[in-house]
């Protein structure tokens, strides 16, 4: 059964309900390829894949305006999938299920996906929409965008012919992107050997959730509490009442979401339960006081476990790796002296799992400053050093620079004042941007990055502003008429 059908724009939504009915978190895009394909071979557009799998679909010129430059209209189709604790949705198999709360469209216990969805629904409805008149249009839709950027990476310059780019991953209506961060991830590999359990050991599980969660560059600065980061503090407040022995530690479910749960299960001497107990009880109500505005959810439990699995760690790499958690920098580490209220640099650490063969920490660093994310990674690199792990960083992605002479900025705002009567603001974003990697694959590209109001992306609080997808929408097709 439709849920969207009745809201407008009718094409914008039917795309994009389409698109929540077709599973495709980062990595398993061959789903919303297939469609876009199939919608092209509907409307008699050329459609290709390149040898990474970007899609990319031909759409000729309103007759009239055949003379008009190319415009590349670009959006990703993958998206972040986080859940409820408790949901069971597999996002291999199952469909977003959207639902509308007021303004609001959101999902049922799970990331809404709106993030990039609405936006290459928009691709979809001008591609469908015989009455918007455009120059040549290339609909450049890129895969794996959330979990490395991989179809940006793997783009080839001559896969496209336009230089005038229009990305429409952007969270907020009436803020006109030219510039972004760029990003490396650092991955921190701790071995960790393992000794039979202590007879007289009791096993604990200490779980920490309710948090809000969120874009680790957008919600950065927003005070959230990070699951990972405060599992780390219980378990160095328990080291301070009683050794421990970990089993196994699980925190965040996305190295670009902040963590909103963690858990970890440890052994300690059955004598010392009250005393960790305590430990914890302790530093968690100070975490939740520090919590108090920003982030007032965070709920913490501990309780008696069965020993599962294999043995414990040894006492020795356990205290390691705990305060390696500890140590490892999280959240913002400096504000843009040029622009108000913008993070320059930050890090997040996203993900923690254990393994047969060890922990393995996945931390995203984001810095407008190239020196500063050099540097935050030669930092998390000596840490990591003093613990004895390893540390990888696999390929990151460029900032983009801002051009406030774009000819593709001066039009935008010329058309969204004579819609709106107002100038859109013109700002730089903390989060990665396809744009960063497109600066230097096209050279010459023109672009700017636009889209409607989302919050809490990469949470399954996300939610999308119904209003601003419509003038979104209208913006849209006012600006490629002004193109043309």
């Amino acid at each position: 059964m439709a849920v969207l059908e009745h809201l407008k724009p009718a094409l914008v939504w039917k795309h994009f309900e389409g698109l929540c009915n077709i599973p495709h978190p980062s990595g398993h895009e061959e789903g919303v390829a297939k469609y876009i394909q199939e919608q092209a071979k509907r409307l008699g557009y050329p459609v290709e894949r390149d040898e990474v799998g970007n899609v990319k679909v031909t759409q000729p010129a309103t007759p009239g305006h055949e003379k008009a430059p190319t415009v590349v209209l670009q959006g990703h189709m993958d998206m972040v999938g986080v859940c409820v604790e408790g949901s069971g949705h597999d996002f291999l198999t199952d469909p977003i299920r959207p639902k509308i709360e007021d303004d609001y469209v959101r999902a049922q216990d799970t990331t809404l996906g709106a993030d990039n969805g609405v936006g290459v629904a928009m691709m979809l409805a001008v591609m469908d929409d015989g009455d918007v008149v455009h120059p040549e249009l290339e609909h450049l839709f890129t895969i794996n965008e959330e979990a490395g950027m991989d179809g940006a990476h793997g783009l080839k310059a001559e896969f496209l012919k336009g230089r005038r780019l229009i990305n429409l991953d952007t969270e907020e209506f009436g803020e006109f992107y030219i510039s972004c961060a760029g990003g490396n991830d650092s991955i921190v590999k701790l071995a960790t050997p393992r000794a039979p359990a202590d007879k007289s050991a009791s096993t604990l599980a200490v779980k920490v959730g309710g948090l809000k969660g969120g874009h680790s560059g957008t919600d950065i600065n927003l005070g959230r509490g990070s699951a990972t980061k405060i599992l780390a503090r219980l378990l160095d407040r328990a080291l301070d009442a009683a050794p421990l022995r970990l089993r196994s530690v699980e925190g965040g479910s996305k190295r670009n979401s902040i963590a909103e749960k963690a858990s970890a299960v440890l052994d300690v001497d059955a004598g010392s339960v009250d005393a960790v107990q305590k430990a914890i009880d302790e530093r968690a109500a100070e975490i939740k006081a520090e919590l108090e505005k920003d982030d007032p959810g965070l709920a913490v439990s501990v309780s008696k476990t069965d020993p599962e699995g294999p043995d414990p760690m040894t006492a020795g790499i356990s205290k390691t790796a705990v305060k390696l958690l500890v140590a490892l920098p999280h959240g913002v580490l400096a504000m843009s002296p040029e622009v108000p209220g913008l993070v320059e640099t930050s890090t997040n650490v996203g993900t923690i799992e254990t393994s047969d063969e060890g922990i393995r920490s996945v931390n995203l660093t984001r810095s407008a400053v190239t020196s500063s994310l050099e540097m935050m990674k030669e930092r998390i690199r000596a840490i990591a050093g003093f613990a004895g792990a390893e540390v990888e960083e696999p390929r990151g992605y460029p900032g983009w620079k801002p051009d406030m002479d774009s000819e593709l900025l001066k039009k935008g705002k010329e058309v969204y004042k004579s819609l709106f009567g107002k100038d859109p603001e013109v700002k730089a974003i903390h989060a990665g941007l396809e744009c960063g990697i497109f600066s230097e694959t096209l050279k010459g590209v023109d672009m700017i990055s636009v889209g409607p109001t989302m919050r809490n992306v990469h949470s399954p609080a996300e939610e999308c502003y119904i209003p601003h997808v419509e003038e979104m929408h209208k913006l849209l097709g006012k600006y490629l008429e002004a193109l043309a």
